[in-house]
């Protein structure tokens, strides 16, 4: 079985379950900036079922740890690493990825956050210094599938201005220059321009 049909399948079966997973023009996305800026390691906040962590290991070639809060989520990322024989490439955590304390020491190449969009600014934060000097961090989901405001729930409506307060932070950050793409739900690449 081709890695591509492996992916598809997966991806399928996250459909199916009703799980949110990257986009495939997303998906592409990724693995072509992973790609292009050399990528040996990954960290990724929001796990799922593993289906990008599998697909960016497949073919980036990238070491990838993950970081996923919900048990039956991890559970099924768990059986879906083992059964692509990947043990020895993605890591996986079950915890919350606010509460993680990783070692001082590691460092990634990327980071990729696609977890609670509410707390976007606070997962980069937390993680921004894990990152190796000429990383970058992508986010995804920044568009919140363009709902419009005015007509979307309260909670909804503030979800929508946090991503919008999460956009500016990445726009007006002293360390990092970040560009804005509308692929997949809107997605971001962070790049740090001071050491």
């Amino acid at each position: 079985m081709t890695n591509l049909t492996k992916i598809n399948e997966l991806k399928l079966k996250a459909q199916s379950l009703k799980v949110p997973i990257l986009s495939d023009d997303g998906l592409l996305f990724l693995i072509k900036t992973l790609n292009e800026n050399n990528v040996k390691s990954v960290l990724e906040i929001g796990s799922a079922v593993g289906y990008s962590a599998i697909a960016l290991a497949l073919h980036t070639g990238a070491k990838v740890t993950t970081i996923e809060r919900e048990e039956d989520l991890v559970q099924m990322a768990k059986k879906h690493i083992q059964e692509n024989n990947l043990e020895d490439t993605i890591t996986l955590i079950h915890a919350d990825a606010l509460d993680v304390e990783l070692d001082k020491n590691l460092k990634f190449d990327a980071i990729f956050i696609d977890a609670a969009k509410a707390q976007y600014e606070k997962f980069f934060n937390k993680y921004e210094p894990y990152l190796s000097d000429f990383g970058i961090i992508i986010t995804d989901n920044l568009n919140f599938h363009n709902v419009d405001i005015e007509t979307v729930s309260r909670g909804t409506r503030n979800l929508v201005k946090r991503l919008e307060a999460f956009k500016t932070f990445l726009q007006t950050h002293p360390t990092y220059e970040s560009e804005l793409f509308d692929i997949g739900d809107g997605m971001s690449i962070s790049k740090r321009i001071k050491p």
